[in-house]
């Protein structure tokens, strides 16, 4: 069982995932946790410049999808496989949706909300102005959505690419973390009684 969440700046996901692997009882893997694996499968170089998540030249990245530069990303993604193929775990962004995409017992999240409730949630975790807050959500999800393209080709966020997408400000952290684990587990039973 692997779970996959990713997530709207602002949206609570990180949380959400926390959460949910304390549910859940496994792991939680976001960026500090990858690059220790990778440091122990003497990796760390490689998941290091993968980690840094910078938005992409969009030049470089038009020239690499011309030249069909889809080793990308090769290091890091089979390192999540080595991880599923040793445990089950919960991970937070770095294309682990796209990553995992042929595991059979693979969950995929996307959590969003609408981003005035996201500015909100900023101003107030991270103590910024609204101005601040609001530059940062654009700049976080410029980020993880060149990110996203550059490693895999699709689009961020976008819904058909996961198995369910939820609004984390229609129940709140909690209730969105327990919502999730109830779709885990009944996803779970119906893959058993296949």
């Amino acid at each position: 069982m692997v779970i996959t969440i990713g997530r709207a700046c602002g949206s609570g996901g990180l949380e959400i995932a926390q959460k949910l692997a304390q549910r859940l009882d496994v792991p939680f893997y976001d960026a500090q946790g990858l690059l220790k694996e990778a440091q122990a499968a003497g990796c760390a170089e490689e998941m290091q410049a993968f980690l840094d998540e910078k938005p992409v030249n969009s030049l470089l990245f038009s020239i690499a999808m011309e030249n069909g530069s889809r080793g990308v990303g090769k290091i890091p993604f089979e390192l999540m496989h080595r991880l599923a193929e040793r445990q089950d775990f919960v991970l937070i962004g770095h294309c682990g949706n796209y990553a995992l995409r042929d595991r059979p017992d693979l969950t995929t999240f996307f959590v969003h909300g609408d981003l005035n409730d996201r500015v909100q949630r900023i101003m107030r975790t991270q103590n910024q102005s609204e101005r601040e807050a609001r530059r940062y959500i654009q700049q976080t999800d410029a980020a993880r959505r060149h990110f996203h393209e550059y490693y895999t080709g699709e689009v961020w966020g976008e819904a058909g690419k996961y198995d369910l997408t939820v609004n984390s400000f229609a129940l709140g952290i909690d209730q969105t973390a327990a919502l999730l684990d109830w779709f885990v587990h009944e996803r779970k039973k119906q893959t058993a009684q296949a």
